[in-house]
């Protein structure tokens, strides 16, 4: 698997679901911290969540999550 996208524990379940719509399997990294210490995970910093997806996706999961952000 390999790293797709970093943020808060909000962005990143947004892009999972999304993803997930694509039928792209997904795992996420730091979640349960996220919600038990959440001043310990931080979006840009020191463990962030991040997103994983399995390497054969993940040209196709960039594209989905760049188009994404570029109309927010």
């Amino acid at each position: 698997m390999v790293d797709l996208f970093r943020g808060s524990y909000f962005e990143v379940m947004n892009m999972k679901n999304l993803l997930e719509s694509y039928n792209i399997d997904v795992f996420v990294l730091n979640e349960n911290m996220s919600i038990i210490e959440p001043w310990v995970v931080t979006a840009g910093g020191f463990n962030p969540v991040t997103l994983r997806v399995n390497e054969e996706d993940f040209e196709k999961a960039k594209a989905i999550v760049e188009e994404y952000l570029n109309k927010a």
